[in-house]
């Protein structure tokens, strides 16, 4: 053990080796670009997928969609709306797995990425009409998650047979 000790005291860079690189971030502000992943084991056919998420994501302008391997998947759109609008009506599933959508921000690296939280709504029933408000879907919502939205109208009252929230889970875990 002590002679390969010894052996690598000895080893140093070269100035090729030692030379360091400064990579400045650009200053624009972020792209309209989102990070898919599929929680499937099987291979996605890409072509498929952008043909499929063409005719139903309705995007305004066209976008383009790149293999990442490892079923994740770029999409790179013209405009933030329409990569806004796919957000918003998510969570997408393709041939019935789930697509779980990331959007990049500046400096971010896809490897560093966690697919482990995506948005759903969540319907509560059996509530009292008069307690289907906004502050009791936030309470309740937080029990399960971030709660990103309530369905309510604008005097905090959520009208239906249900109340609706959006929240961000963790699928990781199991539902409770």
């Amino acid at each position: 053990m002590d002679e390969i000790t010894n052996r690598c005291a000895g080893l140093k860079l070269s100035l090729k080796e030692e030379a360091e690189v400064e990579i400045n971030v650009p200053l624009t502000e972020d792209g309209p670009v989102l990070i898919g992943k599929f929680c499937t084991k099987q291979r996605v056919n890409l072509e498929s997928v952008a043909r499929v998420l063409k005719l139903v994501w309705k995007a305004e302008n066209n976008f383009e969609v790149s293999d990442l391997g490892e079923n994740m998947v770029m999409f790179l759109f013209q405009t933030k709306d329409d990569m806004e609008r796919v957000l918003l009506l998510s969570p997408w599933s393709f041939d019935k797995y789930l697509l779980i959508l990331h959007k990049m921000v500046r400096g971010e690296a896809v490897k560093d990425i966690k697919f482990d939280k995506t948005p759903f709504w969540i319907q509560i029933h059996g509530l009292p009409t008069m307690c289907q408000t906004k502050e009791v879907g936030l309470s309740i919502g937080a029990t399960l998650g971030k709660v990103e939205k309530v369905d309510a109208n604008t005097k905090g009252f959520c009208l239906g047979n249900s109340l609706r929230i959006r929240v961000l889970l963790d699928i990781s875990k199991p539902l409770c």
